[in-house]
């Protein structure tokens, strides 16, 4: 039976890194950024697909982008199991009964060691980033779904990084995939 994890996460948390490691472990494919470039017909001077571009886009483009990110999640939703990564998916495939929808988070302490690790950054500065960021992410969320991002209610599983290894999150995340789905 065909699958989909989708994982929306808190900057820091480590959720992007779980995706990869995940699909890996799992066999399938992972999306994350490449939802945007495989989203064509976009005509735009967004050309990263980052969440700050997006942010930036004016109203109209952003509303494009958003309408064919979604129909590409749901193609793919249709045609193959995979991790899913940000972009709204949870909410785009909300209708469908073989997804499951994460929400990893985890304290600003450890998002901030996260950061200042991977990004080289002063204590300040990757406060600063992970608000910033965390901010950009919950007002797309809310802009395109009317929902506010970081609920329980919208997920099936909500888990803090902090403290767990990869391997751990990973082991979580395959347990319920198993009694979800099997």
């Amino acid at each position: 039976m065909k699958y989909v994890v989708t994982i929306a996460r808190t900057y820091g948390s480590g959720g992007k890194e779980i995706g990869k490691l995940l699909a890996k472990e799992l066999g399938i494919k992972y999306y994350g950024r490449e939802i945007f470039e495989m989203s064509q017909g976009v005509e735009s001077d967004l050309d990263s697909g980052d969440d700050e571009s997006i942010h930036n886009a004016s109203l109209e483009e952003a509303d494009e982008l958003f309408k064919q990110q979604s129909k590409t999640i749901r193609e793919i939703a249709e045609k193959e199991s995979c991790v899913i990564v940000g972009r709204c998916a949870d909410y785009v495939l909300r209708d469908m009964d073989n997804v499951v929808k994460i929400y990893l988070y985890a304290p600003i302490r450890d998002c901030m060691r996260r950061v200042i690790r991977l990004y080289e950054l002063n204590p300040e500065d990757a406060k600063s980033l992970i608000h910033s960021m965390n901010k950009t992410r919950g007002d797309y969320y809310q802009h395109n779904t009317g929902l506010n991002w970081s609920e329980a209610v919208h997920y099936d599983i909500c888990l803090n990084t902090a403290g767990l290894k990869k391997e751990k999150v990973i082991d979580i995340i395959k347990n319920y995939i198993k009694t979800k789905i099997d």
